[in-house]
């Protein structure tokens, strides 16, 4: 794992061509961090319409459990690039419960989960043909 000072940004995951679901970097951003803006950039996604991808970036309080803060909107498999960025902040926790025993909605945030750990993590379904690929990258800025 890597330390996430304030101030400063981190790669949750490189801007690659992806083929299967996986978990990208976990970093350690401990208990002073307030704020984080996380930019999702998608560059490009070649294949089947059937194909999705969805983009997530989980906090956990042990790095053991992750929980769901940021789902960004689900991708296509011939969808356009484009760029999308959610601000968590500790600020507004809201007045009630969330459930995290699944993920967030397709384009919801849950800007007040917080914990000393973060990741980026993808889910990719290939709707048939076999040859789902998405580029994109996951940066965070900690404030």
């Amino acid at each position: 794992m890597t330390v996430m000072y304030a101030g400063s940004s981190m790669t949750l995951a490189a801007s690659a061509a992806r083929v299967a679901s996986a978990n990208g970097t976990s970093v350690v951003v401990g208990g002073e961090r307030r704020r984080f803006i996380v930019v999702n950039a998608i560059t490009a996604s070649a294949t089947a319409a059937g194909d999705t991808a969805d983009i997530y970036v989980d906090f956990s309080l042990d790095g053991t459990t992750w929980y769901n803060a940021v789902h960004f909107t689900q991708q296509a498999g011939n969808g356009a690039a484009r760029t999308e960025y959610a601000v968590l902040d500790t600020s507004a926790p809201g007045t009630s419960a969330i459930d995290v025993t699944t993920d967030a909605a397709s384009g919801a945030v849950r800007p007040a989960l917080f914990g000393p750990y973060l990741r980026a993590r993808w889910v990719l379904v290939d709707g048939g043909g076999g040859d789902t690929s998405h580029t994109f990258s996951v940066i965070a800025y900690a404030i």
